[in-house]
């Protein structure tokens, strides 16, 4: 194995460039990124080529698949893209429902039911947008600790209604989903929203706790700076970034949010907590509990004097949600997620727009802002526009590259006796990507993380790549083609579904895996190692033609 691996990390390092031009370094200069642009607006959405079609997969599912004969082609698949259309496939994907709800009482991890849903689920769009949501409005089953007061296990029932909100509400209203994530449990207990009193045991008013205040501002909403709407940042007359928001107004959300409780029959004692979690639940308003007094919020924006919790509720999330900031602080990081970490001004500002107002007059739409980021011109077309290139595209994050591999070779999964699902959240998981498990509320990397060696450019998923986790992902292929524990976890690949002749296995894997990109200097270095005499059968020669294109950053790199 070490002997395979050593091999492919040697490839990865000659055969990365694909003849993409400028170092990603490198910038274009203006006219250079508008004829990209027009560049790729001669390709229709209606009839997309088969390669903008695996481009669009990529960015809108968990990984590409092929229906392999099967008539018609299934929704999803690469030739139902090509049949249908990038427009109708959306609409398709946006009328869906979730699939089966994440269940907290299964004895199933929540980790397994993910990757089975990812690897299997229809709803693939709806499930992509919610991981997305996920990364942003972070939870973590780390920082919910167990009680003996409830009969089931506090962390899993908590993440799992939280994963159904998110998947719920991925196509919906922003500021519906704002105030739903502001009273959900898990993120009660996360953020300390829950029995966050103003006053203290003897009715003293206090200072609420502003963790829940500070990260609805800074991570979920608005960024540490004041943006334009193409998401770079806004500066004064000296030039110099502009704070989002202050200390002050930190606490004047803090004092406006309190009072929220676990759901339970009646409300505690002013300055009391109930103390039994409700996980099942939303929170539950105790205005005894909740400081009534003016504060000032954004933009000078007053609370009403003497107001209940509810209002107050509803004034603070209004005047969050109306921030100039919002469209493209969360614009931006969905391109991210979905298509590439350093999208242009432009890109950002379009998407923006369609945020500010989706055509009806409606702000926050994300079934519109979905739409509007995977039908874009710097995301559509068989390959990214030249001039851009050089720095565009994003790593797959661990959870995506096991589920793009596992995707695209199409295994059965026997969910009926074993857990599969297990053992891709587990692969994941040695790469530094525990779904349901961040290490904090930054997520698994923050989305402004830099990209190594490349001034100017941000990375977030290199920020957990490292000597251990790139062996990691050597391991995950390894053991995925060669090892007996993948069928014994139940996942069973065909591998007589790949062409058998060398030559017409690279010319596969450039044409669906890579969709047309592969460099000659690549095909070469993969017929050449399944030439070798080592590779002494048709299945060893797949194997390893399969490893090393997977393994090399032609295929980790999502461009």
């Amino acid at each position: 194995m070490l002997r395979r691996t050593a091999l492919a990390l040697v490839l990865c390092a000659t055969s990365c460039t694909q003849a993409d031009g400028p170092s990603a370094a490198e910038s274009p200069p203006p006219e250079q990124e508008v004829l990209g642009r027009a560049e790729q607006a001669a390709e229709s959405l209606e009839t997309p080529s088969e390669a903008n079609s695996i481009r669009f997969l990529e960015q809108s599912s968990f990984g590409p698949k092929l229906a392999r004969g099967v008539v018609p082609a299934p929704v999803g698949t690469v030739e139902h893209v090509v049949a249908v259309g990038i427009t109708q496939s959306l609409t398709e994907q946006f009328a869906l429902q979730p699939a089966t709800p994440y269940d907290g009482e299964s004895a199933q991890d929540l980790g397994s039911q993910f990757f089975q849903r990812a690897v299997t689920g229809e709803d693939q769009l709806r499930q992509r947008v919610a991981f997305a949501l996920s990364q942003i409005f972070v939870v973590s089953q780390n920082g919910i600790p167990d009680s003996a007061k409830t009969p089931y296990v506090d962390s899993k029932v908590a993440l799992a209604g939280y994963m159904n909100l998110l998947s719920q509400h991925a196509f919906g209203d922003f500021r519906v989903l704002l105030e739903e994530v502001t009273k959900n449990p898990a993120m009660g207990r996360y953020l300390d929203m829950a029995n966050n009193r103003a006053f203290d045991s003897k009715g003293n008013p206090i200072d609420p706790n502003e963790n829940y205040a500070r990260e609805m501002l800074q991570l979920f909403t608005l960024g540490t700076d004041k943006l334009n709407l193409d998401g770079t940042p806004a500066l004064d007359a000296n030039g110099n970034r502009q704070r989002a928001y202050t200390e002050e107004q930190v606490k004047a959300f803090a004092h406006t949010l309190s009072g929220w409780t676990w759901n339970a029959t009646a409300c505690p004692a002013k300055g009391a907590a109930i103390n039994t979690p409700d996980y099942k639940n939303p929170l539950m308003p105790c205005n005894d509990n909740h400081d009534t007094s003016r504060q000032e919020l954004l933009r000078g924006v007053l609370t009403a004097q003497g107001g209940n919790i509810t209002t107050h509720l509803t004034q603070a999330l209004n005047n969050v949600f109306n921030d100039p900031n919002v469209p493209p602080f969360i614009s931006k990081q969905l391109i991210q997620h979905l298509v590439t970490s350093n999208p242009t001004p432009g890109y950002v500002q379009r998407v923006a727009n369609v945020f500010k107002n989706d055509g009806t007059g409606a702000r926050g739409n994300l079934q519109a802002v979905v739409r509007a980021i995977l039908v874009d011109n710097e995301a559509r077309g068989a390959q990214p526009p030249v001039s851009l290139r050089p720095g565009f595209g994003h790593l797959r994050s661990p959870a995506l590259f096991v589920t793009n591999v596992v995707r695209w070779l199409d295994p059965t999964l026997d969910t009926a006796t074993k857990d599969p699902g297990l053992k891709l959240s587990n692969w994941s998981k040695a790469m530094n990507q525990w779904v349901t498990r961040p290490p904090s509320v930054f997520s698994f990397y923050p989305p402004n993380a830099p990209l190594p060696g490349a001034d100017g450019l941000v990375g977030p998923e290199f920020a957990i790549l490292d000597t251990a986790t790139i062996t990691a992902r050597a391991n995950f292929l390894h053991e995925f083609l060669y090892s007996a524990s993948t069928v014994n976890a139940g996942i069973t690949v065909d591998y007589d579904l790949l062409p058998a002749t060398n030559t017409d296995l690279v010319a596969y894997l450039g044409r669906y895996w890579l969709h047309g990109t592969m460099a000659p200097e690549l095909e070469q270095k993969l017929l050449t190692a399944m030439g070798d005499s080592r590779a002494n059968s048709a299945i060893r020669k797949k194997k390893l033609g399969l490893y090393l294109t997977f393994l090399s950053p032609s295929f980790q790199i999502q461009r």
